[in-house]
């Protein structure tokens, strides 16, 4: 579409900073501190000044920028809702009407006055701390200073050393290296990090659901499980272990040696990778079923095992390596159930409804594996009594 020259526009960039992130952990973790009016206004002043020294023509336009710094998962989000909140303070949209200034959006009591622009508190933070700012000008010599900005950022976009420690100060951060960066540079960072882990169909799905594409998008990742972006949401079926042994990636490995549980294992850890990624950049994942379109409510999924069993309840935890409990079992009068948790708080739901059905007290086995049957494939219960009564 071409930019007709009676309109404004914006350019998004950032000041990425690196530094210290064992400062964000511990008994005396600290997060970048939130900034005022005074500082807020002072931290547009040095990144305007740096920004004029590079391109002087800037200074013809306007620079936005709010008091607080950011995870990379917190800017990279769907329409990035980071930056469409900072532009939605230019109050016109027309080249005629345009004036340039300095506009800081600060925090008050604490909080910044727009929800996407609070930091997140539940957000694992990182070295790389980002302070978006947004360019607002006259479209044609915003589309010029781009254009610039995305050559002589990566040769000449450090911050200065001033600058660099006035933010030390104001945000009570490390700064070991800061620069300017374009949000293109940023995309590409992580898409090169995501890559480098053999994580690239995950960038495609970010990719999409950033740039607003309504998909359908498929992709598979490298051990053969397909996620689809499609109506703003990512859906992938879900697997029990049962129908992930029997018909589906694990129904051609040998089910000896455990071998069934490494690759369950496996499995439930490139899905719990996906998961953690996606959510953390504000993308929810819904699962379905095997042979089925309707996706599962929830935050876990609970399914009858193929398997009766007599006896006193007994609840299995089945685990496999770091990844901790991957399903529970619980055999209780005459009934066998497997119970999978579809997000990070799905395990303490799961042991919520086991306290409410099963009532009582009953044996607890941590066998540290996944229990299973080698000639039928599937999934059982710990049934040896050799376990903890709880």
């Amino acid at each position: 579409m071409v930019q007709q020259q009676d309109e404004t526009r914006f350019y998004r960039i950032l000041v990425a900073i690196e530094t210290d992130a064992t400062r964000f952990y511990g008994a005396d973790a600290t997060r970048p501190a939130l900034l005022g009016s005074s500082d807020a206004e002072q931290l547009l002043g040095h990144v305007a000044a740096d920004l004029k020294a590079l391109l002087p023509e800037i200074s013809d336009c306007s620079l936005i920028v709010a008091g607080a710094l950011f995870d990379q998962t917190q800017v990279l989000r769907p329409m990035y809702p980071v930056f469409k909140t900072l532009e939605a303070t230019a109050t016109s949209a027309r080249a005629d009407d345009f004036k340039s200034g300095l506009v800081s959006i600060a925090a008050q009591a604490g909080k910044m006055p727009d929800p996407d622009l609070q930091p997140g508190d539940n957000i694992p933070l990182g070295p790389l701390q980002l302070l978006p700012v947004v360019l607002h000008g006259p479209a044609g010599l915003v589309e010029e200073l781009g254009q610039l900005m995305e050559y002589r950022f990566l040769e000449e976009g450090q911050i200065s050393a001033h600058t660099a420690a006035w933010m030390e100060t104001a945000f009570s951060i490390s700064v070991s290296h800061a620069r300017f960066m374009t949000l293109t540079d940023l995309n590409a960072m992580l898409r090169l990090q995501l890559e480098h882990f053999g994580f690239l169909p995950l960038w495609e799905l970010l990719d999409a659901a950033l740039h607003g594409q309504p998909g359908p998008l498929q992709v598979e990742s490298d051990g053969g499980q397909r996620f689809e972006w499609k109506n703003g949401q990512v859906t992938t079926c879900f697997e029990t272990f049962d129908s992930w042994s029997i018909k589906g990636n694990g129904a051609g490995l040998s089910s000896e040696r455990q071998a069934l549980a490494e690759g369950y294992g496996n499995w439930t850890r490139e899905i719990r990778q996906y998961l953690m990624t996606l959510n953390a950049h504000g993308l929810g994942v819904r699962f379905s079923l095997r042979d089925s379109e309707e996706l599962l409510e929830g935050t876990f999924f609970s399914v009858p095992a193929a398997v009766n069993a007599a006896g006193d309840a007994t609840i299995t935890e089945h685990s496999y390596a770091e990844l901790g409990t991957i399903a529970v079992t619980v055999c209780s009068a005459g009934r066998v159930d497997h119970y999978y948790p579809l997000s990070p708080g799905g395990l303490n739901d799961i042991h919520a409804d086991i306290r409410k059905h099963v009532p009582g007290v009953h044996t607890v086995a941590f066998p540290g594996t996944i229990l299973y049957d080698e000639e039928s494939r599937t999934m059982l219960p710990d049934l040896s009594h050799l376990n903890t009564r709880h």
